[in-house]
């Protein structure tokens, strides 16, 4: 299906990590930064990455866009071993990756426009608008990145990330580097998207709070050399709103969720994993 209409969840996996293992090798040591990482996410599921500051949430991100290997185990898309970057697999960066020469339209558009994109030309016109609604940038399809906000700026990555109707979407830290009150409005635009566009997420972030209002899932992470130590399921209903935030539902797993990590955090500290 093109351009980004809404879809059903259809069930099944589409991004698995199976036994993976990673080390990195540097001024004659080896450090062991991921040991065994086993979980799933299905088609159509938000899933979201928490763990201790050092703990290889990116570098699991980087496996699956194909940026990076395993040393051991396996990572899937699809069914399919991941052997490199894929248009199936799109990815938001932290950083603002959008190109400064092109408008915000044809940074939308970007995707659309390479040799592996099967959408018609015809469609591009139709999807960029709709991304350009979406992420409440009506009015600005001209203008340059420099004149635009940073939240405005992340609003055009995602919107690039969505156009050319990958499988999957990987987003390490998206909002990190945005003010409180953005970075609520960003989660807030984006869980509307999520809820529009039905699309597989994979977010990698340091905020309970964020993880807990977009997922159907949270995953965590141990401490180096890291595990999955938890898998929670989020049960609060869609859409989620300002005041969902508030509920003793939100509150009480926001807790449950900070003192694993608390947890995890002084085991990363001793160097020990739980």
């Amino acid at each position: 299906m093109s351009g980004g209409a809404a879809r059903e969840h259809e069930g099944g996996e589409a991004l698995a990590f199976r036994g993976v293992r990673k080390s990195f090798s540097g001024r004659g040591e080896t450090l062991r930064v991921l040991d065994g990482v086993d979980f799933a996410v299905e088609q159509g599921e938000f899933v979201s990455v928490v763990g201790p500051s050092g703990c290889g949430k990116s570098t699991l991100l980087n496996m699956a866009g194909g940026f990076e290997s395993p040393d051991a185990g396996r990572v899937l898309a699809g069914g399919a071993e991941v052997g490199g970057p894929s248009p199936a697999r799109g990815v938001v960066f932290q950083q603002y990756a959008i190109f400064p020469w092109l408008t915000v339209a044809d940074n939308i558009a970007f995707g659309l426009r390479l040799g592996a994109c099967t959408i018609p030309r015809s469609e591009h016109a139709a999807i960029v608008a709709r991304y350009v609604d979406l992420m409440g940038l009506t009015g600005f399809e001209r203008a340059y990145p420099k004149e635009l906000s940073g939240g405005m700026r992340q609003r055009v990555a995602i919107a690039r990330a969505y156009a050319p109707d990958p499988d999957v979407l990987l987003m390490d830290e998206p909002f990190a580097a945005l003010d409180a009150q953005t970075r609520e409005f960003m989660q807030e635009l984006l869980h509307g998207t999520q809820l529009a566009e039905r699309k597989t997420v994979l977010l990698i972030t340091h905020s309970v709070e964020e993880a807990i209002f977009l997922s159907h899932r949270v995953v965590v992470m141990s401490a180096r050399p890291a595990k999955v130590c938890e898998v929670v399921d989020v049960g609060i209903g869609m859409p989620r709103t300002a005041e969902t935030r508030l509920t003793p539902e939100f509150i009480e797993l926001r807790r449950h969720l900070e003192g694993v990590l608390r947890s995890q955090s002084s085991n990363l500290e001793k160097g020990t994993a739980a």
